[in-house]
């Protein structure tokens, strides 16, 4: 069969599916209503018309997929197969505006069949076209583009008045079909190969392997990860060239000064000026040792000359810092394994199965001061900075005020854990040192109360001896011994800087001093606050009047201590001999807001709950431990096991229902989730009698002081894991606790969340 044979077969067949599909729509498009009763017969076929047609024009193009023209072009087969032309939006367009046109047609032969034949079936329309010996070449050559409906609705009741049906007389569609020149417009490089030729072997072994290594069985497999470096040629001129350096390594004798020079870059004059000193002192002390021989008058000159030049050295604030870092250096080899602990180097995880909870305290090492003036001085306040955890600030001097023996000076000491073996800042006084407190808003000042009633502020991150400021008796004239300071936010309502932060200072005749620092050598200092005493029975717990003290000589009570309010800035409490806590607020100068009493004796701490700004504990003189919630005057929970006098107490700041108290002989480890009864462990600290203590900032070191002056560390180990939902835990505990207690439970439902927002901890 030629090529031009099956060419136009496959023309006329393509010819013929286009007519066949397109005389369904002519016939749908030009049908003409001949009566009322036909009309409502070919609206119920609509939709079945479309149906057939869209299935008879897929049948037919399936069927036209199926040839394939074959043409020789010197001696090679080419496919000369007609494409189908694509014109979605023409046939679209087509189908849209002429579908009304071609049922119209469809009823007009309809009506012809039926005058011819008077047959009533759906075949009608087809036996009526026969009928007419028109064959569907006739009806397509009558579709002309005139007679297209573009707009059906503004033209298509026109359409139907005007139209009449022509006469058709063609009954085929000749087309010609001729070869044109060959050109070329793209050409693309094959990317597919034949299946079953060597080619397409080797890519379906490909195929095969990769995916095997990327879906299959081969993602599994060993891998290693290696570093690759290009190597670094660096190329330089003959200019630049210089004389091979030879390096050996040989041993030599450095001393202190020239290693703390080397390293701080200090400048060659002061260098050399160092090193001609430290000449002059050795030869200096090598005269001195044949004074006993040579007594004269030149080596009595010599002496006082190398006494003088030794004073000067250790005045000299460089050397001070370079002794500082060498004893720095030297303390990390003897105390390597305490300041890993402290740093939890060492910390034991929560999936250990061998972890034991025995509450236990080991000592990591202890702060040893020198004696200044060759008297013991008790450890009467410690305190750590806020933003440097390694600073510790301990003040030696008198601790109990009813001691037979006061002390005739006072220091403080400033320690860092660096180095345990020697303090990096000493400050000495006259009289014994009652309190001190760093500042969290400016964490290099440091507030330090004295025996004497005065007050000052040094800046420790100076190497100067000078205090920032000094309080002066014409502001302050009190006498009695500062038992306490806190410092308090300023507030500011104007937008220009705001002066420094003052503080608080607790004089123990009960009088609260407010200072402030100025632009000045010496506080500003004025009465916030005098206590009286409490007449009555005030609210909390009952205790009975004395009946061998009918009147109390003293008008005032004694403070003990002073605490602020997490939340409220403008609120503090001072804690007094009595048993009571004062409610006080720095609006107020003349009243306080509330009294509490919470002890049968002295308060001698009040603290916060980490997690909540309404729970906090007191501790006093009458052996107890008590939890308080503000809004309830009962206490919530009281802890009592010796019957001793608690110095201290705190909640833990890693465990919510974990408290820890210290007394004169032991620091008991509470917890009231587990026991209330008696303490989880008791841990005797040292010989000499324990004072006051606090809590590192990581909350797993305990730092204890005594009456000798030591200061020790100890770690807290064994201790239970943290909850992850610390409130939760805490609140449990505590209605597990009161759950006896039908009324207080009631009362403490009654005031709801007692927490901070979201849960959160506040230290």
């Amino acid at each position: 069969m030629s090529a031009s044979v099956r060419n136009t077969v496959t023309s006329q067949e393509y010819g013929s599916i286009f007519k066949s599909s397109n005389i369904d729509n002519e016939l749908k498009k030009k049908s003409v209503v001949v009566t009322q009763a036909q009309a409502d017969e070919n609206k119920a076929k609509k939709k079945d018309t479309t149906h057939y047609y869209n299935v008879e024009t897929l049948a037919h193009l399936q069927y036209r997929s199926q040839i394939k023209v074959m043409d020789n072009v010197d001696g090679e087969e080419v496919d000369m197969t007609p494409k189908p032309i694509q014109d979605d939006t023409y046939v679209e367009q087509f189908m849209k505006y002429n579908l009304n046109v071609m049922h119209q047609m469809t009823n007009f032969t309809t009506m012809l069949a039926k005058s011819t034949t008077r047959s009533r079936t759906r075949s009608s329309v087809r036996a009526g076209i026969g009928g007419n010996k028109q064959s569907i070449d006739d009806l397509m050559n009558g579709i002309l583009y005139e007679t297209i409906n573009w707009e059906p609705y503004s033209t298509v009741e026109a359409l139907e008045e005007a139209y009449e049906p022509k006469p058709y007389t063609k009954s085929f569609l000749k087309i010609t079909l001729r070869k044109s020149d060959f050109f070329e417009i793209h050409s693309q490089t094959q990317t597919t190969v034949a299946k079953g030729s060597p080619e397409g072997d080797d890519a379906e072994r490909d195929n095969r392997n990769y995916e095997y290594l990327t879906v299959g069985k081969g993602k599994i497999r060993r891998r290693s990860d290696n570093d690759a470096q290009t190597d670094t040629l660096l190329f330089t001129t003959r200019a630049v060239n210089t004389i091979l350096i030879t390096k050996a390594t040989v041993s030599s004798y450095v001393s202190n000064f020239e290693m703390y020079d080397t390293l701080n870059n200090i400048t060659k004059e002061f260098a050399t000026a160092t090193m001609s000193s430290v000449k002059d002192l050795t030869s200096a002390l090598a005269q001195t040792e044949d004074a006993d021989t040579f007594e004269d008058d030149d080596a009595v000159a010599e002496k006082d000359k190398a006494s003088a030049q030794i004073e000067r050295l250790f005045r000299s604030p460089e050397f001070r810092n370079a002794i500082m870092y060498m004893g720095r250096t030297l303390s990390s080899n003897t105390n390597e394994a305490g300041l890993r602990r402290f740093r939890n180097f060492d910390e034991v995880e929560r999936w250990n199965a061998e972890a034991e909870y025995v509450y236990s305290m080991n000592l990591l090492f202890r702060l040893i001061p020198e004696p200044s003036k060759a008297e013991r001085k008790a450890v009467s306040d410690i305190d750590i900075c806020r933003s440097n955890g390694d600073i510790l600030a301990v003040a030696y001097g008198l601790y109990s005020f009813s001691s037979q023996h006061v002390p005739t000076s006072g220091s403080v000491f400033l320690w860092s854990i660096k180095n345990p073996g020697e303090p990096e800042r000493a400050y000495y006084y006259d009289v014994p040192v009652t309190a001190i407190s760093f500042s969290p808003f400016l964490p290099s000042l440091l507030a330090i109360g004295l025996y004497d009633g005065s007050v000052e502020v040094r800046d420790v991150s100076s190497l100067q001896d000078t205090p920032v400021a000094v309080s002066q008796r014409s502001t302050s004239p009190g006498s009695s011994p500062v038992v306490a300071i806190r410092w308090i936010k300023q507030v500011s309502d104007d937008n220009q800087e705001a002066d420094i932060d003052p503080f608080l200072s607790l004089s123990q005749d009960g009088s609260v001093t407010r200072f402030r620092i100025m632009k000045s050598p010496f506080l500003l200092g004025f009465t916030q606050m005098i206590l009286e005493r409490i007449e009555g029975h005030p609210e909390g717990i009952f205790v009975h009047p004395s009946s061998r003290i009918p009147c109390e000589s003293n008008r005032h009570p004694q403070g003990l201590s002073i605490t602020t309010h997490p939340l409220q800035k403008d609120i503090y409490y001072v804690l007094t001999d009595e048993g009571c806590i004062h409610k006080c607020s720095i609006n107020y100068q003349h009243q306080y807001l509330e009294v509490l009493r919470c002890h049968d004796g002295g308060v001698t701490v009040m603290e916060f709950s980490p997690w909540s700004p309404k729970l906090f504990l007191t501790c006093g003189n009458d052996w107890f431990v008590r939890i308080w919630i503000d809004g309830i005057t009962r206490p919530l929970l009281e802890l009592l096991d010796e019957m001793t006098p608690v110095h201290w107490a705190k909640w833990s700041p890693t465990h919510s229902t974990i408290i820890v108290t210290v007394n004169r002989e032991t620091a008991n480890i509470w917890d009231f989730r587990r026991n209330l009864l008696r303490p989880m462990s008791k841990h005797k600290m040292d010989s000499s009698f324990n004072t006051v203590a606090r809590f590192s900032h990581c909350g797993r070191t305990l730092v204890i002081g005594n009456e000798r002056g030591n200061t020790l560390f100890n770690a807290l180990n064994d201790m239970p894991f943290s909850p992850h939902f610390q409130y939760d835990e805490l609140e449990k505990a505590i209605f597990k606790a009161i759950g006896n207690d039908h009324e207080l439970l009631m009362e403490l439902k009654s005031i709801g969340f007692f927490g901070y927002p979201n849960k959160k901890a506040v230290f």
